[in-house]
């Protein structure tokens, strides 16, 4: 199954193919970003995701050393973070165009979470666990295969 998503304005398309799971970022670089308490996240491999029109309309913030965010420069849409060194995808799922219908896995960053949001639906870190999120994939389909 293709996943295909785009930016506010329709300059910048992308998809990916394949499965991948929802989680809810807590961070206040996330909160910032995506003027909200949390930003839900899909995440997945990154072996087929390209872009599919608009690539110089692109525009990047490193919000991190690790993390390359990428976005809209017409529109400002927060964009995947691709990282094929790691084989994985981080899609804002506002992005998407096709329907998101997963429910979230789990809540990362739950330390900085706003005050005034209850979380009371699935795993919860304090910030990223040990072994990454590949971990708490892992953890996801082991749980799914019962």
């Amino acid at each position: 199954m293709y996943n295909k998503g785009s930016c506010q304005c329709g300059s910048i398309a992308f998809e990916f193919e394949g499965s991948s799971f929802l989680t809810f970022c807590h961070c206040r670089i996330c909160q910032k970003l995506h003027g909200s308490a949390f930003a839900p996240i899909l995440h997945a491999e990154s072996k087929t995701f390209k872009w599919l029109k608009g690539e110089e309309f692109l525009s990047y913030f490193n919000s991190s050393p690790q993390l390359k965010r990428a976005f809209c420069s017409k529109c400002g849409s927060n964009l995947p973070i691709v990282s094929h060194e790691l084989n994985h995808i981080a899609v804002p799922a506002s992005a998407m165009d096709t329907p998101v219908e997963q429910q979230p896995v789990a809540h990362f960053y739950t330390r900085s979470k706003a005050s005034w949001f209850c979380i009371d639906d699935t795993l919860q870190y304090e910030t990223i666990p040990k072994g990454g999120i590949g971990e708490v994939y892992e953890q996801v389909l082991s749980m799914s295969k019962m």
